[in-house]
């Protein structure tokens, strides 16, 4: 992990290909710290608790999409054994 020391209206600009992300340290409360990020819009920029929740359903989703599809092909294949047996 890279750590950077940052003071109060400071920003860290990290650069992904062509794209700039720029994070600005607005406010330090309490241990709590308040970020700015100015981004492209076609940048997602999610805090790490939600970003985790959307993974985790993403894959949830395959699995499922995993598990229909192969209950649907079950399906097709008995509909294809019923058609030879019944000829």
């Amino acid at each position: 992990m890279l750590i950077l020391s940052r003071k109060t209206g400071e920003s860290i600009i990290i650069k992904i290909g062509d794209k700039e992300i720029k994070m600005t340290l607005v406010e330090i409360n309490n241990g709590s710290i308040k970020l700015g990020f100015e981004a492209a819009r076609d940048i997602k920029i999610y805090r790490d608790e939600v970003y985790q929740e959307i993974v985790n359903q993403n894959k949830a989703s395959v699995i499922s999409d995993i598990d229909l599809a192969k209950e649907i092909n079950k399906k097709i294949n008995l509909q294809k054994e019923k058609q030879k047996f019944n000829g």
